[in-house]
């Protein structure tokens, strides 16, 4: 091919040679890779799946913080009326506001974590909080239960 099919601005030189505009999007090297911020429609997207996701827990935490305490109370009732007031408990309020907070604070963190991020990296980071969620509210039930030996 001769310089005057060269189409202008292109040299004959081999792509190596080129710069790193000429890698394209499947260079994986690291180097000059350019974290684009995520559009405002697909942000808000995500913030409204996410915040259903996390509202659903704060929806199971409701419950637990509404009907547990109904059930050490008649637990308690039906302990004392049977002569054993030594086996009567107190309802574990710490642990149970703690599983409605949980939610909470793992949405505000992955929303601080995912800020000006790709919407990947907001992602990932609203699943790995979602899941560091569910694996604290899950031990908190579980001792709230254990506390309570009403299993």
């Amino acid at each position: 091919m001769s310089t005057s099919d060269a189409t202008p601005g292109l040299e004959d030189e081999p792509l190596e040679t080129q710069g790193p505009e000429a890698e394209g999007p499947d260079s994986f090297d690291g180097e000059g890779a350019v974290e684009h911020p995520a559009g405002p429609r697909a942000v808000a997207v995500l913030l409204l799946v996410a915040g259903v996701i996390f509202a659903w827990s704060i929806y199971a935490a409701v419950g637990n913080l509404t009907q547990v305490p109904a059930q050490f109370d008649a637990y308690r009732d039906f302990v004392t009326k049977g002569g054993a007031p030594e086996l009567a408990k107190t309802t574990p309020w710490p642990a149970l506001i703690a599983v409605l907070l949980v939610p909470v604070v793992g949405y505000l963190v992955a929303l601080r974590l995912g800020r000006g991020r790709s919407l990947r990296v907001r992602l990932v980071s609203f699943a790995l909080t979602y899941a560091a969620v569910c694996a604290l509210t899950v031990s908190l039930t579980a001792y709230v239960f254990k506390v309570s030996s009403l299993l």
